[in-house]
């Protein structure tokens, strides 16, 4: 885990989705409109939508394009190669595309360069590798298609959108933007807003916990919100 002061990677990304809702409420911040969560993208690795797998770290953007764009500009070393310690990839894959940007070999250097985890908005492939390395992988879906035909990166470090469901607002990622992501989902945080998000993720956790509390003894639910969430 990067070498952050917030105890952020303690709380889920549902706890920072709603942190995030109570911001935007407060003060009507209409980039938050459904809180920073980028839906439709699941854990595959290193279990499907299961286990105690969170990651928390600053995004390091990478933007694909379809390999027909000839015009796009062109890195001059491969992303995977100049991902920085301790930040989360974030890769943006053109809509409609049928090949995975992200697999075993990409996963074997991304450790090595000590990344947290990868979120696609897009497809995998290797799941078996990913699995067996250990290492965090978010995406939409999978494919067997490799990228090589089909997409390359173009720009690293520069804000993305991701949309893998349309009936959803694009989410804007910015480099250093802090992701959280987990076996509920993905979320994003403003970087500037992560000293608010970490109070009300504090405050709110507080009450749940004793809402759960009160549920156990045999309390219910009308009641106990009630006399805990007022």
């Amino acid at each position: 885990m990067a070498t952050i002061s917030s105890p952020l990677p303690f709380f889920s990304s549902c706890d920072v989705a709603d942190a995030l809702q109570v911001l935007r409420k407060a003060e009507g911040l209409p980039n938050l409109e459904h809180a920073g969560y980028v839906p439709d993208i699941h854990l595959w690795s290193p279990h499907f939508k299961a286990g105690n797998t969170r990651v928390f770290g600053p995004a390091y953007t990478v933007e694909m394009v379809p390999i027909t764009e000839t015009g796009a500009p062109k890195l001059a070393e491969h992303f995977a190669d100049t991902i920085p310690e301790g930040s989360v990839i974030c890769i943006s894959q053109p809509e409609n595309m049928v090949n995975a940007v992200w697999g075993g070999l990409m996963t074997a250097r991304a450790q090595i360069r000590g990344a947290l985890g990868v979120v696609v908005d897009g497809r995998i492939r290797d799941l078996n590798e990913q699995r067996e390395a250990g290492f965090p992988v978010f995406a939409k879906t999978t494919s067997i298609m490799g990228a090589g035909d089909h997409t390359r990166a173009s720009r690293i470090n520069v804000p993305i959108t991701m949309q893998p469901n349309k009936d959803h607002p694009a989410v804007t990622i910015h480099p250093g933007d802090y992701v959280v992501a987990d076996a509920d989902g993905v979320v994003v945080i403003p970087k500037d807003l992560l000293s608010k998000v970490e109070a009300q993720c504090k405050k709110a956790t507080a009450i749940d916990d004793q809402c759960m509390a009160a549920l156990k003894t045999g309390e219910g639910i009308a009641a106990t919100f009630k006399k805990f969430r007022g």
